[in-house]
């Protein structure tokens, strides 16, 4: 993720320095980026007059570069013709026949050199006033913004943290408790076996005895066997949740035949929990989508069961739509029910591993991150929750065409 951001970042400075570029009349407009003890070009502008590269890299210390002396100073650096100044007359940037320089350093979010914004020119250029404050204001937004993705990095591990916290929680809740009784029944099945070779060695058993001591253990042998069954599940339901399948096969289908089906399945629910159930659909509306019809299902299903199990329980006129909307890249699907809804401070949870607002009534809280994992990983779309006055609502969101394949 945090990568991913900072290549969102670069894609958005390199637009903005060409306008700067253009704006200044330079060829030449760059971030450059400290890493230890390098320097490197983050971002450029696109032109075919800018000879660097995004990557090139010098080492800084006693480089002679423009950059370096702003590094180190943290100051405005204005070099109108290099060639004319005994300072600047042999730093690198000659051999690139760079002789005009203006650049001002970037701190990171923490505060530290993150490196500088400059611009060059490959013939003597004074600058203006006017293209120093336009450089100063591009560099007070720059820094804002990794800033602000500095403190998205920190609640980003904040939150992994937490995510793995309930991960761990959960993992113990839900494997303990079979665990638990498993122990127990086992504990029970030793001690009447201990019995009944005391009773042997002493000569004492008898029929009566024995037939109730094999009864309690034929009886703790199941009780056994069940608690080890859930277990199993349990770790087969938490492999199932981590394991991201890349090779899925999807295509091309239509979303609402789908939705339809499901709607006939629930018949029978719908009935007896008087849950009225629309689908906000016309024969004009094209709802083709690239996915695996069986994951798209589990995924409503999951959603399905939420409402039918929790929240539409003793709410009156209860009832299910789903809306379809259509963009040029996806299908939007709008699930909404008008029961008890989910507070706005759990948003940001319910989609993690073991999160539940009602694990006393035995909810494991497994099925949205499960439905996350399904849409995100294996149908390359994405899943959210909306405010809502009542009730729930998420939207799906699904490609219109295969995800290209990662090489």
């Amino acid at each position: 993720m945090h990568n991913q951001n900072y290549q969102q970042l670069i894609d958005s400075w390199n637009k903005t320095l060409a306008v700067v570029a253009k704006l200044a009349e330079v060829p030449v407009a760059l971030v450059m980026r400290v890493e230890q003890e390098q320097i490197s070009v983050f971002s450029k502008n696109d032109s075919s007059e800018n000879p660097y590269k995004i990557g090139d890299a010098e080492v800084l210390n006693d480089s002679g570069l423009y950059c370096e002396h702003v590094i180190k100073s943290q100051q405005q650096l204005h070099v109108p013709n290099a060639l004319m100044d005994e300072k600047w007359q042999n730093n690198p940037d000659i051999k690139l026949n760079m002789v005009a320089y203006l650049g001002l350093p970037i701190v990171d979010g923490e505060g530290s050199p993150f490196g500088t914004v400059c611009i060059l020119d490959n013939k003597e250029h004074v600058f203006s006033a006017t293209t120093m404050e336009l450089l100063a204001t591009i560099k007070q937004s720059f820094e804002v913004q990794l800033q602000q993705l500095h403190f998205q990095r920190i609640e980003d591990e904040k939150q992994q943290l937490e995510d793995l916290t309930m991960l761990i929680q959960g993992i113990s809740h839900e494997i303990n408790t079979p665990l638990g009784v498993g122990i127990t029944t086992a504990s029970i099945i030793e001690s009447t076996i201990e019995d009944i070779q005391k009773k042997l060695n002493d000569r004492s058993l008898n029929q009566k005895t024995l037939i109730n001591c094999l009864n309690t253990m034929q009886e703790s042998a199941k009780l056994l066997s069940k608690s080890l069954d859930t277990s199993a599940e349990k770790v087969t339901t938490l492999r199932e949740l981590l394991a991201n399948d890349y090779s899925t096969i999807g295509k091309s289908i239509a979303l609402y035949p789908l939705v339809k089906g499901l709607l006939v399945k629930y018949q029978n629910e719908l009935n007896t929990q008087q849950v009225k159930f629309n689908i906000e659909h016309n024969d004009n509306l094209d709802t083709q989508a690239f996915i695996a019809p069986d994951l798209f299902l589990q995924v409503l299903q999951i959603l399905c069961k939420n409402s039918f199990e929790h929240g539409l329980v003793g709410v009156e006129n209860p009832a299910i739509e789903i809306k379809f909307k259509n963009y040029p890249s996806v299908i939007k699907l709008h699930y909404l029910d008008n029961g008890k809804g989910i507070d706005e401070s759990d948003h940001k949870k319910i989609f993690s591993p073991f999160y539940s607002t009602n694990r006393i009534s035995g909810c494991a809280g497994l099925g949205l991150s499960i439905a996350k994992s399904i849409i995100t990983q294996q149908l390359h779309g994405d899943i959210s929750i909306l405010n809502s006055a009542t009730g729930v609502h998420f939207i799906i969101s699904l490609p219109k065409v295969a995800a290209p394949i990662a090489s």
